[in-house]
């Protein structure tokens, strides 16, 4: 490849064809409802709390910069403090007191 065809794009190595602005620059597809409610905040919340629970320790929930996946469930010790948009601090107030 020489330095005018460099110059005008990048250009596929099989066919010698130039790409197309369409396939680089795709537009995001509609989302469903549902997904709306699996990716939201809401939803990420409700999972922190059962996670917390069943692990019986704090989670967070950060934001990943992923529009499919905008939030993700982690262990507090493990989460970013630029990231973590919600914290679930578990207690353990079930358990009785050894006195």
């Amino acid at each position: 490849m020489d330095d005018r065809a460099a110059a005008r794009g990048p250009v596929s190595l099989v066919t010698g064809t130039q790409a197309s602005s369409a396939m680089t620059d795709p537009t995001p597809p509609q989302r469903s409802s549902k997904r709306a409610r699996l990716c939201s905040i809401e939803n990420a919340n409700r999972i922190a709390t059962r996670v917390a629970e069943h692990v019986q320790g704090d989670t967070a929930v950060v934001k990943t910069g992923n529009p499919l996946q905008p939030f993700r469930v982690v262990l507090a010790s493990k989460a970013a403090p630029w990231r973590t948009v919600s914290r679930v601090v578990t207690c353990n107030d079930d358990e009785p007191d050894d006195q």
